[in-house]
């Protein structure tokens, strides 16, 4: 199969992460090559908190995203050191927790800075997001508009919305009901499991994060809190897909159909960009090639069924990621709890805007 050039840079990014990684570890752990001379220890905290942030800027993010995603990487890195070479090594480079320190304090005042911008214009965005707000009950797209509006063309907002939404959604959002006052709702979850399998997942990383916790204590302080933030946040990201699943459904209108599904995904699309909207007649699992342009917009399930409806679109358009990240797509498919209000319904404005459908 012949790869493009997104999936070879991909590829390539990958196959050198993966080589970095094993390496390191093996070099630890390895009864031939004991005992590890300090300039390897060296080596490798320079592959794990340099190398590796410069291979994800030059392989992902330029040109492509923020560089505020460079500080997660750098984040990733100093846990992996912590947890690939042994603590009496580290001892020797108290340095290197100072270098931490000083990146995540430099992404903080960034932080701190969009947070001030925020601020500045807090009554006008509170104004308007009260207004969109009294109309429906969708948080993130309510929040995005406002930010939009009054802050436009700051691409590092979209982290503040996802960062905001997990803890909206995860804890403050459970006395809330679903109001929809300016189009027609229809929930996608309600005949899934897909509830169920959110539970699962945090009961499971729960366990995990118990076991793991005593477990990395014995061996590493720093590493088994670093693991125990992770898992807190992993808890609180599957408690707002439940809360998000629940209080968003997709909603359509006179001109548009707003699918959001959980908190990772959503897709504002203009009823005159549909090409087509019918019952979708393809295989169960989509191909590599065809992923790539499409948009599965089904909620998580145990066991997923084939999708009932396909909507092609007469040109591109963004599906909106977490983290403000965003991918072209010129199908979409899905299921809904109601399928037969929801096709009558789609089709008969589809036909409002052009008779000959």
């Amino acid at each position: 199969m012949i790869m493009g050039s997104k999936s070879r840079r991909l590829f390539w990014y990958t196959l050198l992460i993966v080589l970095i990684l094993s390496s390191n570890f093996l070099l630890y752990r390895l009864p031939s090559i004991q005992p590890v001379p300090n300039g390897a220890v060296a080596g490798s905290i320079m592959d794990l908190m340099l190398v590796i942030p410069l291979l994800t800027y030059f392989f992902v993010i330029r040109k492509r995203y923020s560089l505020k995603y460079l500080g997660f990487v750098v984040l990733a890195g100093y846990a992996a050191a912590l947890f690939i070479i042994p603590g009496r090594h580290m001892q020797s480079y108290p340095f290197v927790r100072y270098a931490f320190v000083f990146s995540e304090g430099v992404l903080f005042l960034v932080e701190a800075f969009i947070l001030f911008k925020i601020l500045t214009k807090f009554p006008k965005l509170r104004r308007e997001y009260k207004r969109l707000s009294d109309k429906d009950s969708l948080f993130q797209y309510n929040l995005k508009t406002s930010l939009e509006l009054h802050l436009p063309d700051n691409r590092a907002l979209y982290i503040f919305l996802s960062e905001l939404s997990i803890f909206y959604y995860s804890l403050f959002s459970w006395h809330k009901q679903v109001k929809i006052t300016h189009g027609m709702p229809f929930t996608y979850h309600k005949k899934a499991s897909t509830i169920a399998v959110y539970v699962m997942l945090i009961h499971a990383t729960v366990i995990e994060s118990i076991g793991l916790h005593y477990f990395l204590h014995q061996w590493n302080e720093i590493a088994a809190y670093i693991l125990l933030f992770l898992n807190i946040y992993g808890i609180l990201y599957f408690l707002g897909e439940i809360q998000a699943t629940r209080l968003t459904p997709y909603v359509l209108e006179d001109q548009r159909l707003y699918v959001q599904t959980g908190l990772a995904k959503s897709m504002d699309i203009p009823l005159e960009n549909i090409k087509e909207f019918k019952y979708y007649d393809g295989p169960e699992k989509f191909t590599k090639i065809e992923s790539r342009t499409l948009w599965d917009a089904r909620a998580a399930d145990f066991i997923v069924e084939k999708p009932t409806f396909e909507l092609v679109l007469k040109k591109e358009q963004d599906v909106t990621l977490m983290y403000g990240l965003k991918r072209k797509v010129n199908r979409v498919v899905l299921n809904v709890d109601e399928p037969q209000s929801f096709l009558s319904e789609i089709q008969s404005r589809l036909k409002e805007d052009d008779p000959k459908i």
